[in-house]
């Protein structure tokens, strides 16, 4: 099964040069032939909109979630990417993007001048969370285009928050007690903004650090390499 997974994996690109290459998420490797086996249809396509295809091939953060997503879940987690308006309570509050898990979509705020790759790699965090059952997704929640978002419970929200700032490196550079503040910090803040009346953030906090860190594979999964690591976006391995 893995590796139809990975023949499925297959994305066509273009590169700085006008040339087409096909890059695979799942074990990072990139070719100016089509694959042998992969015919024109199988070519793995879900109509997602540049910005998708422009940080995967050149931000190392969202390669190394989005492959990560498919090795572990399959193609089919790997979510649908789409702008979303200011008018959308998605991007109240200067949001930049959001993770709706029951449709298993992500919407970044075309609005907010600051939204980046980075904001994908942190919605693509909160996928990979959801499809390893890291956390879970409740049904309900608010309705976008006529689907349910969905939700996470405030000890999966905070568990969530700090593995994407973790792996979007947000606290990053710190010494080891400062960044583990600042991780804490960003459970915390999610937790005020979507839960504030909830009186046990602390403790979903303190769940979260000793439950959620990423340990493992999972601590090095996107720190590695640097942004342009695939230079031009147009030399496959």
């Amino acid at each position: 099964q893995t590796e139809s997974v990975v023949a499925m994996a297959w994305t066509e690109h273009t590169s700085s040069s006008g040339r087409p290459f096909f890059y695979n998420p799942a074990t990072g490797a990139s070719v100016w032939e089509r694959p042998a086996g992969i015919s024109e249809a199988r070519v793995f396509s879900r109509d997602t909109p540049p910005t998708l295809r422009a940080c995967m091939a050149t931000d190392r953060r969202v390669r190394a979630l989005a492959g990560a997503i498919v090795r572990r879940c399959g193609v089919d987690a790997l979510p649908r990417v789409q702008a979303a308006g200011a008018d959308t309570s998605l991007c109240a509050d200067g949001r930049g993007g959001a993770f709706c898990c029951e449709s298993n979509r992500i919407f970044l705020c075309a609005s907010t001048a600051w939204v980046s790759c980075r904001e994908l790699a942190y919605e693509l965090s909160h996928a990979y969370n959801t499809c390893t059952h890291v956390t879970r997704c409740a049904h309900g929640g608010i309705q976008v285009d006529d689907a349910s978002c969905g939700y996470l419970s405030p000890p999966d929200l905070a568990c969530s928050e700090l593995r994407a700032a973790y792996w979007t490196e947000r606290c990053a550079g710190r010494a080891e007690r400062d960044e583990a503040r600042c991780l804490k910090w960003h459970a915390a803040w999610a937790l005020r903004a979507c839960y504030p009346s909830d009186e046990h953030h602390p403790a979903h906090v303190r769940h979260a650090v000793q439950e959620c860190t990423p340990r493992g594979a999972d601590a090095n999964l996107t720190r590695g390499g640097g942004d342009d690591e695939r230079e031009a976006v147009g030399r496959p391995g």
